[in-house]
């Protein structure tokens, strides 16, 4: 009977036992397989940790879009400064655009590459009334900025450590993994009376 629950318990947890050693694995050595400073997608942020994308506030300069969220500052797709408060005014000067947020100014080329970058003087910004305005850049721009916003937020060490424990798929994982747990150490229980048995026939 004993060696039968054995057998059963072997072939039930097979799957969860290479899952724990793999992840456990990993996880010893994070920086060797480089998981530590990697980045998972945004669709992995999005459907596991239902991590919300941020709410995007655009205003048209132009032909242009200048966007917050979070308070990163785009210009169009690109991500050109973070921690703002304010856009303050943009303007078009010598073919490069001109913007001022808070206290500083931002100089981009026509390619959207960072020609200067700098304190400035409220008083000195030329008034374009920015207006920002919420979801009114096109979708595939609001995409690119939004799976921006979530591309640094998870790391695969994280979504290793949270496989490990069950903790990627909530309560049930967890759970789950608890089970596991209890089914291995009657694994081991199982083998040892077993063997202990085994050895007393011969």
């Amino acid at each position: 009977m004993i060696i039968k629950i054995h057998r059963l318990l072997g072939i039930t947890l097979v799957f969860f036992i290479l899952i724990l050693s793999i992840t456990g694995s990993l996880l010893q050595h994070a920086e060797d397989f480089n998981i530590r400073n990697n980045y998972a997608p945004s669709s992995v942020a999005k459907t596991f940790y239902n991590i919300k994308p941020c709410k995007i506030y655009s205003y048209e300069y132009d032909n242009e879009w200048v966007s917050m969220c979070n308070n990163d500052l785009y210009f169009n797709e690109k991500k050109i400064a973070s921690a703002i408060n304010n856009i303050n005014s943009i303007y078009l000067n010598k073919g490069k655009y001109h913007i001022h947020y808070d206290n500083h100014e931002i100089i981009l080329n026509s390619d959207s590459s960072i020609a200067e970058m700098g304190h400035t003087n409220p008083k000195n910004n030329i008034d374009k009334n920015v207006v920002l305005k919420l979801d009114s850049i096109s979708e595939n721009k609001k995409q690119i900025i939004e799976n921006k916003s979530l591309s640094k937020t998870i790391t695969y060490e994280r979504i290793v450590v949270d496989l490990h424990s069950g903790r990627l798929f909530g309560s049930f994982g967890v759970t789950l993994i608890d089970l596991v747990t209890i089914g291995i150490i009657l694994l081991s229980m199982t083998g040892a009376y077993s063997w202990i048995r085994h050895k007393k026939l011969f």
